[in-house]
């Protein structure tokens, strides 16, 4: 893969920061065990108390490393490993991992980049450590390599190329290619050529992979709940008999030069017109407190950036695809990236704004009042730093670790961490901040343009002179007042009428409130300052007349974009950003809501915002428009590609006109008026289906009764009807639907499989949801779609090499009386009969029946991928809000294990033929290469 971004750090001079503790060296972390054998071999052990064990094995070889005659031969290697070696046959070692509640691509995988090779392993536990340092010694120098699985991979190898390297860029991708043309990065893709990887084998690749996995070339990484000695001296028993080489380890290339001048190129059919500034920052890898204050303090600023450009064009009522100030890494070179995407037509005023925004920041910055929220974003992290290392587990620790190891910078301790912290916290001040801003803004820097097709490209190049000379000149003065003045605080309130212990655990109560809404209290001891919150409703769309679905599309945005209450949308923004609110509303098919993650000195705000949503939305006349103009640019430009065809004529082969599945064009919200978008948020927030609200936090219940009786249970709800949700299928349809549309030399083919679900028993439905699926159900569907891919992957993948990623997932949504399956793969065109066959027979077997050790292997890979949830309260409250509206049984959650260990093989063979067999309807779908 190409390796954008490695270790985030610059070298850059800091401006007004105080002295930092520890002399000015970043302090390493004490806690890691490093040593290494007399073969040379390297290793780093880390103990961690929590059950997740890492391994990683850090060749340092790359594409860099590779002759004329070898060009992708160091990544054809890191695939080479997963297919046979002295302990593992062919794909044994998939299989054994897996069965151990690890899942191939997320827990078990690699990467090759530039300049080395890293192999990945995250188990659950400690007790597979020695099978794990067993492939990693294999991979060292015990890899089969051979000829019928090197002609096999090619077909893998080739279709990574088809995810990946795509003919028809994306404007990124091409200002990738020109940033790195003509150097060392342009010559050395890690995935070589086509060409390349057709003629590699077994000779050359075992000569490329003799000369580099070497030991005196090779890191071992072992992380989490592990005794250090233990680990050690298995490394030691595992790896000291191999051999040393004669390999020595190459240098860094520390590449720093790079072109940057101007790029102006036709962005993709697809994508938006954009203008972009790229300001050179300096060096990549962190060294010095200074380097890594500076680092901090370019984060700062480009939030701060981000920020100001949304509120222009918020102010201004002006359409953008995207708004982003971030970093841009290339290995050891760090850029700032500032960009404005804009619909088609509005390329003057756009860049108009977006340089007056810029060169007001650079040539006044900003007030005291507009710092306090990114002051406050550090303040913060400080006083969470410790609660964060201890959050950590073996796979970040590892990670990390293997980031420094790569970029050779040190892995700094958390007492350094929190220490150069506190220093950085007390150096800021507006001044300081301002200081560095006018520094950014004015660093050395080019443009980059993206350009329609239907603009003319040379005439757009030919205005660089008169943007540069923009830019150059004096910025006028904006101001920027901070208009904090809160929410409207409800005259009246409601109660919290009834409160239940649920459950044997005292920390989880249901609270009914006055208006019908039902509240789930969980407090949670680990969340310390963090809450998480939903709150939510049935409905969604399907409750709304199909009239109404195109302002259901505008609604969200339009009303963000003009605010609540006395609040404008910028200032809303900036309000909630002060408060440290992140605030998510959302309208699904079934159901709508908002998602808040925020620290309890924001809860007072979080709550006000919540009724404000419901009470007080604005809806500008104006920002409808703008947001009807990004509308309408998205979609028309997502459907005049390959890809938006493709969903479109599936769509509409299977979807009623009326379903609020269909998909539109961007016309559709052409008409849209503020009533509408106001009918949208009263039907959806004004009305009680099933409203439930979700805490999850270690709040004391007396501090949060008041606030839910001022803030919740005072909205006046209306009891309304849960709609019906069967989905509105057109039939009868086309069971084939074969369009020849793609722009690269490739095909899309998908299996799309429909089911009903079960009639309700609305018995024992306390809600008269009746959607007829349990808890368990849904981890049964869960659990059929790992068993699928692993299938996919088997056969498609490994043993008919057609393909790099096959895959499988639903679209229906919770609630919906239907299953809907996709199962697809991206293929060489001449394959698409293959794959076809290939598909049906892996649905045909899943039908035969799922075995023992399929249906344990996918159970330990779910309840392995439950744990983290521990540690998140959003996660959480997203949990117990979607199991509590739809009636799954919330109790499953509390009891993961015991819900996944009562599914039995019956059961899933039941599931299996409800979803796929004869009573399923099964459509084909192939997107071919346009003629």
């Amino acid at each position: 893969m190409k390796n954008y971004c490695l270790m985030v750090a610059l070298s850059v001079t800091l401006i007004g920061c105080s002295s930092t503790p520890n002399g000015d060296r970043v302090q390493p972390d004490p806690d890691w065990a490093s040593g290494q054998l007399e073969n040379g071999l390297t290793y780093h052990v880390y103990r961690d108390h929590e059950a997740p064990v890492s391994v990683r094995l850090v060749v340092h070889a790359g594409s860099f490393q590779e002759t004329e005659l070898q060009k992708g031969y160091a990544h054809f290697v890191e695939h080479m490993a997963f297919n046979g070696s002295d302990n593992f046959s062919q794909n044994d070692v998939i299989s054994l991992f897996e069965h151990a509640g690890v899942s191939f691509g997320a827990d078990l995988n690699a990467y090759t980049s530039y300049q080395e090779t890293v192999y990945q392993l995250d188990l659950p536990d400690n007790t597979q450590l020695t099978q794990a340092l067993t492939w990693m010694r294999d991979i060292g120098d015990g890899l089969d390599i051979a000829d019928v699985e090197v002609e096999k991979e090619k077909g893998v190898i080739l279709g990574e190329f088809r995810y990946s390297r795509l003919e028809d860029k994306q404007l990124a991708d091409k200002f990738y290619d020109y940033f790195i043309e003509g150097g060392q990065y342009q010559s050395n893709d890690a995935l070589g050529t086509k060409a390349s990887v057709l003629e590699a084998d077994q000779q050359g690749l075992r000569s490329f992979y003799e000369t580099w996995y070497q030991p005196q070339l090779v890191e071992v990484v072992v992380a989490g709940d592990i005794n250090k000695d233990d680990a050690v001296t298995l490394i030691k028993e595992k790896f000291a008999d191999w051999n040393r080489g004669q390999t020595v380890r190459p240098e860094k290339q520390r590449i720093t030069s790079f072109n940057e001048g101007d790029f102006v190129e036709y962005v993709k059919g697809g994508e938006s017109p954009s203008i972009t500034l790229m300001f050179n920052r300096g060096s990549e890898v962190v060294y010095t407190h200074e380097q890594q204050h500076q680092r901090w303090l370019d984060d700062l600023s480009q939030r701060i950036i981000q920020q100001r450009l949304g509120t222009v064009f918020n102010d201004a009522a002006l359409p953008t695809q995207w708004i982003i100030s971030e970093r841009y890494s290339m290995e050891y070179q760090r850029y700032s990236l500032t960009s404005v995407a804009f619909p088609v037509g509005a390329r003057e005023v756009s860049q108009q704004q977006f340089i007056s925004a810029l060169t007001s920041l650079r040539d006044y910055g900003v007030s005291q009042d507009e710092i306090v929220s990114e002051k406050q974003y550090y303040i913060d992290w400080l006083q969470n730093v410790e609660r964060e290392w201890d959050a950590m587990e073996g796979p970040d620790f590892a990670n990390y670790k293997v980031g420094s190891l790569v970029s050779e910078a040190p892995m700094q301790s958390a007492k350094d961490e929190k220490a150069s912290l506190e220093a950085f916290v007390e150096s800021l001040d507006v001044n300081t901040i301002n200081a560095n801003i006018r520094s950014l803004l004015s660093s050395d820097h080019f443009w980059v343009l993206g350009v329609d097709s239907s603009e003319d490209k040379s005439a757009i190049e030919q205005t660089m002179v008169s943007l540069k000379a923009a830019y150059a000149e004096r910025g006028v003065k904006t101001a920027q007042a901070a208009h904090d003045h809160g929410f409207t605080v409800p005259t009246t309130s409601g109660e919290v009428v009834l409160v239940e212990q649920a459950y044997a655990d005292p920390n989880i109560q249901k609270w009914t409130l006055s208006n019908g809404v039902e509240m789930w209290y969980l407090r949670d001891t680990y969340a310390n300052d963090e809450v998480g919150m939903y709150y939510t409703s049935l409905g969604g769309r399907m409750a709304l007349d199909p009239s109404l679905y195109p302002a259901a599309d505008v609604a969200i945005p339009t009303i963000a974009r003009s605010g609540l209450g006395s609040f404008t949308g910028s200032e809303l923004e900036a309000h909630l950003d002060r408060e440290g609110i992140e605030l998510y509303s959302f309208i699904e098919s079934t159901r709508h809501g908002i998602e808040f993650k925020f620290y309890q000195d924001g809860l007072n705000q979080a709550f006000a915002a919540l009724n404000a949503i419901a009470m007080s939305p604005n809806v500008s006349p104006k920002q409808l428009e703008a947001v009807k103009q990004e509308f309408i640019q998205g979609r028309t430009a997502y459907l005049e590609g390959p890809m938006g065809q493709f969903e479109q004529a599936m769509n509409h082969n299977t979807y009623q006109v009326n379903s609020s599945h269909y998909l539109t064009d961007g016309s559709a919200v052409e008409n849209v008026s503020v009533e509408q978008v106001l009918a949208v948020q009263q039907t959806l927030f004004l009305q009680n289906r099933n409203n439930q609200l979700v805490v999850v936090g270690d709040i004391d219940p007396s501090i949060l009764k008041p606030l839910v009786s001022q803030y919740v249970a005072s909205i006046p709800l209306q009891e309304a009807s849960i709609p019906d949700f069967s989905v509105p299928y057109k039939l009868p349809n086309k069971e084939r639907v074969d369009i020849a549309a793609n722009t690269e030399q490739s095909s899309e083919y998908i299996l799309r499989v429909i089911s009903k679900v079960p009639a309700a028993d609305l018995s024992n439905s306390p809600t008269g949801v009746g959607v007829g699926v349990s808890a368990k159900e849904v981890f049964m569907t869960d659990l059929m779609q790992r068993i699928l891919t692993t299938r996919l992957d088997a056969y498609i993948r490994e043993e008919l090499s057609l393909d790099y990623s096959p895959y499988t997932y639903w679209i229906s949504q919770d609630g919906e009386r239907s299953y809907d399956w996709f199962i697809g793969a991206l293929i060489s065109p001449n394959n698409v009969q293959k794959v076809e066959v290939a598909i049906d027979k892996v649905v045909a077997d899943l039908l035969k029946g799922i075995s023992d050790d399929e249906l344990k292997a996918a159970g330990k890979q779910l309840v392995n991928d439950f744990s983290p949830l521990e540690s998140a309260p959003v996660d959480q409250a997203w949990f117990v809000s979607r199991y509590t509206i739809y009636d799954f049984g919330v109790e499953a959650l509390f009891d993961v294990e015991g819900t996944v260990d009562s599914i039995s093989r019956q059961d899933m063979d039941v599931l299996a033929e409800r979803l796929f067999g004869e009573n399923s309807r099964h459509y084909k779908n192939i997107l071919r290469p346009e003629i």
